[in-house]
């Protein structure tokens, strides 16, 4: 991990720490926190953050979501209550976003629905061999809500996350400012975050599609990215992920079904 601390200025204290998580960089400011507390922290969310990685990963034999797709729907896995939890968020998310938000998009075969939960244990089971669950539509915005409950409970009322330039949350206010100020892609929007979220999704110049249509599995283009802004920066990026692989005559349909949250094209 990275940390600097500066107190150079005695009424407005800042911590910064990053450290790399989900394949990308996780960046935190901490205004008004002792430097110890703020170490203790940042070490905190750190340890937080990699904990929800080893659930929501799917890359290596031993994370949570890689031991589900490698059952392949022969036997239920069991899983802890948090990853419970999330699978039945992740359903109710795909039913009302339209099926634009789907964790099993990358399967090579469509199965509606992916997965069935058995409460009895705590268990998922997948209702195909080919099925491919994957958290990158939402597992950093969810991590970011953790870490906001984390911050919050030990007293941090002032922060900025930065989770890989594409999910941001504002907590409090900016020590010279009302709010966090947080800017998208080549400059298109800035964003006033005062205890709320935004996310990114989709293509800015020159990259490359990464976000699947669940209906077809084909990778998506629909035009400039998606910015959506509200309180909970788990459902931003869901609402996001989801608004872009829609076609863009749905997009107002699905966006209204999530009072509190607004999007813009940028």
């Amino acid at each position: 991990m990275e940390f600097v601390f500066s107190g150079k200025n005695p009424d407005a204290s800042v911590a910064f720490a990053s450290f790399p998580a989900m394949h990308t960089v996780l960046e935190m400011v901490m205004a008004n926190v002792p430097e110890q507390r703020a170490r203790d922290i940042a070490a905190s969310v750190e340890r937080l953050v990699l904990d929800i990685e080893s659930k929501l990963g799917r890359h290596s034999a031993d994370q949570v979501f890689a031991r589900i797709n490698a059952s392949g729907g022969h036997s239920a896995v069991a899983v802890d209550e948090e990853v419970y939890s999330i699978l039945q968020l992740c359903e109710v998310f795909r039913k009302n976003t339209c099926g634009y938000f789907d964790i099993s998009a990358l399967s090579p075969v469509r199965t509606v629905p992916a997965y069935r939960l058995e409460n009895d244990g705590k268990k998922v089971c997948l209702n195909g061999e080919d099925v491919v669950l994957d958290a990158g539509g939402f597992g950093k915005g969810y991590a970011l809500d953790r870490v906001r409950s984390l911050l919050v409970e030990s007293g941090v009322s002032d922060a900025m996350l930065n989770f890989g330039d594409s999910s941001v949350l504002g907590l409090g206010r900016h020590p010279y400012g009302d709010g966090w100020r947080a800017g998208t892609a080549g400059g298109g929007s800035t964003f006033l975050l005062k205890d709320s979220a935004i996310s990114v999704s989709g293509l800015s110049a020159g990259e490359v599609p990464h976000i699947v249509d669940p209906a077809t599995g084909e990778m998506v283009d629909n035009g400039g990215p998606v910015v959506v802004e509200g309180r909970s920066a788990f459902i931003c990026e869901v609402l996001s992920t989801a608004l872009y692989a829609a076609p863009r005559e749905m997009r107002e349909r699905v966006a209204g079904r999530f009072e509190g949250y607004i999007f813009k094209v940028v």
